[in-house]
């Protein structure tokens, strides 16, 4: 019997299975597909680094940092530049900067002189009802939230598109609580978020920076994997766990049909929310539906390559998400966001070209990923002529990467369903979920979960003293 069975070899199970194995665990990770990483995965072609889905994380999660170390792989960590300050937002077909802060705010032509009034009332608005609920799962949508403190404006032309970058849902659908935890605690302790801004009580974790590695994001997880060595095996679909005494008995399928059980003290589902729904619905019903309910936004990147000065205004920045329908106003439904990939990371391009990551789709037009290439192609250039001026170049390198199960989406509810699987395993000792679909979906969000699991199996079998 082995100490630890990883069910998943994403980022999060991959990084589980490395601290795990760090900490001197007898630790086997079984993957379904052909190969590890999940969606965290980076292609070379031509001098260009294309990440086909994450392009990196936040620099201010500790455990993430403590991941890089033990991989040796600090050396090899690349700051985003430092001109990539500028966040754009396109509203009425032109490109607005973010106001990243309160004077830029009241000088921002994205909010009416109507709406900045309004923000003068928010410090008199009441608390939310789930504010005073004693139930630790009330919740509400970021939209109903922001509406209620900050007024309506603030849904279409800041929200809107930062929850579009971020997890490609809309805001009236996304929860509060699920997905921006620490607004929802400072309307709670503060009533106002204006008054807690006052009070110093910002919270959380410093903003941090956007990092990745020298080869991209993907060589994150190959490199755990090439770690992880042969206590990694992929093509292994696992259809069943049960429990036994003193650990449980995982049975799984390979790619040539064959059986094959291994029994292990401890079992991590850290697999997409689907598959962990399947292989637990005997085991326990209850939080096989929780899992079952958190859906996917089905995704398409376009990574495109263009000569400079193809069109009257070159890139700068860090890139341009869209204003509330924006997209259908300029034709080009489904886009949600271009990132400057040759501003933000230079080095993952060659010196005479601009390079860009177009994101379509997610929970918000989830149709748009099911079309073409050539349909999101054109979507990516009629989105890059609007914000950048007229075409004088086409694209001389296209890539199209689509992800059915992108992005989970943490509908409103989202942390009751998270309870319902806790409470799981605390009814199944040895039992353990992680993944993106709970806690986080960031990259450096799933190494925090990862080392917390860690932790957790370790601190089981350390005899007291």
């Amino acid at each position: 019997m082995i100490d630890v069975c990883v069910i998943g070899a994403g980022v999060s199970g991959l990084a589980a299975a490395t601290f795990l194995g760090e900490a001197g665990q007898d630790v086997q990770i079984w993957e379904a597909s052909d190969v590890p990483g999940g969606n965290v995965r980076s292609e070379h072609h031509d001098g260009r680094i294309l990440d086909r889905a994450a392009n990196g994380w936040l620099d201010n999660e500790p455990a993430m940092d403590r991941l890089i170390d033990l991989l040796g792989l600090r050396d090899r960590t690349v700051s985003a530049q430092d001109r990539t300050g500028t966040r754009w937002i396109l509203s009425g077909g032109v490109m607005q900067p973010a106001p990243l802060g309160p004077l830029k705010l009241l000088r921002s032509q994205l909010i009416s002189p109507a709406a900045k009034l309004r923000l003068a009332l928010e410090p008199l608005m009441p608390r939310g009802a789930s504010a005073h609920a004693d139930d630790p799962t009330a919740d509400e949508s970021v939209g109903d939230f922001v509406r209620r403190r900050l007024g309506p404006e603030f849904v279409d032309q800041m929200v809107g598109p930062m929850v579009a970058g971020i997890y490609a849902s809309d805001p009236d659908e996304l929860s509060l609580r699920g997905a921006f935890k620490r607004l929802f605690e400072l309307e709670k302790d503060h009533r106002s978020l204006f008054i807690a801004m006052a009070r110093g009580s910002r919270g959380g974790r410093p903003p941090g920076h956007l990092q990745t590695l020298k080869d991209g994001a993907g060589e994150l997880t190959t490199t755990m994997a090439r770690r992880l060595g042969d206590r990694l095996t992929c093509d292994r679909r696992v259809t069943a766990i049960a429990r036994t005494d003193g650990g449980w008995d995982i049975t799984g399928l390979s790619a040539d049909g064959r059986t094959h059980t291994l029994h292990a003290k401890h079992v991590v589902l850290s697999c997409p929310a689907p598959a962990q729904a399947r292989i637990i619905q005997a085991v326990d019903p209850a939080a096989s539906d929780a899992l079952a309910g958190i859906p996917y936004g089905p995704v398409a990147v376009v990574s495109s390559a263009w000569a400079r000065e193809s069109w009257s205004t070159e890139p700068d920045g860090f890139g341009v998400l869209l204003a509330r329908g924006e997209a259908q106003q300029i034709d080009a439904h489904g886009v949600l966001g271009t990132l400057f990939t040759s501003c933000i990371f230079p080095e993952h391009t060659n010196k005479d070209e601009v390079l860009l990551r177009t994101i379509l789709g997610g929970a918000i037009a989830p149709e748009v990923a099911a079309m073409s290439d050539q349909e999101l192609i054109a979507k990516t250039r009629r989105a890059a002529t609007v914000c950048l001026g007229s075409e004088r170049k086409a694209p001389h390198f296209v890539r199209v990467y689509r992800h059915e199960a992108g992005i989970p989406c943490y509908r409103v509810g989202h942390p009751g369903r998270v309870a319902v699987v806790r409470a799981a395993e605390a009814r199944h000792p040895g039992l353990f979920f992680i993944g993106n679909h709970l806690d986080g979906v960031g990259v450096k969000d799933c190494a925090r979960a990862a080392e917390t699991v860690s932790s957790r199996i370790v601190s089981t079998q350390t005899p007291a003293t």
